[in-house]
């Protein structure tokens, strides 16, 4: 049989199991840093998009006969169309994922500032004295009665 370990200090349980809390959070807001970083391929992405776009369209007009100029003007126009609106979203995501990484930046910022703020205000409560809990456990009354 494993033998029972003595009961550990309340307060340093608390700081341990806290300690352990913020020690996951970090490693996944770092990976969620690197999962929305910026990569290498993302804009060389737009250029090879219009590569192939104007291919594409060079295929089509290619492709469609010469004769009936109707349907070839229907068919260029709606392969231009075709390709400015899947280049237009894809610009639009990326915008949306730029913004992103813009909110991730300014809300990692805030949250350093929140904690460093919160470890201030407990250095500031621990040299004010002990706290009420400390007062009761000494034998000193909370409050008098009277």
């Amino acid at each position: 049989m494993s033998e029972l370990l003595a009961p550990r200090d309340p307060k340093m349980l608390l700081t341990e199991v806290s300690a352990r809390i913020k020690i996951k959070d970090i490693k996944r807001l770092y990976d969620l840093r690197d999962r929305v970083a910026v990569k290498w391929y993302e804009s060389g992405l737009v250029a090879l998009l219009f590569v192939a776009a104007l291919t594409f369209l060079a295929i089509v007009l290619q492709l469609v006969p010469n004769p009936n100029s109707l349907v070839r003007n229907f068919v260029a126009g709606s392969s231009i169309a075709l390709i400015l609106i899947v280049t237009a979203i894809l610009e639009f995501l990326l915008g949306k994922f730029r913004a992103l990484r813009t909110l991730y930046e300014h809300q990692s910022r805030l949250i350093e500032e929140l904690d460093k703020e919160i470890g201030r205000l407990r250095d500031q409560i621990a040299a004010l004295g002990p706290t009420d809990s400390q007062e009761g456990k000494n034998g000193a009354p909370k409050s008098s009665p009277d």
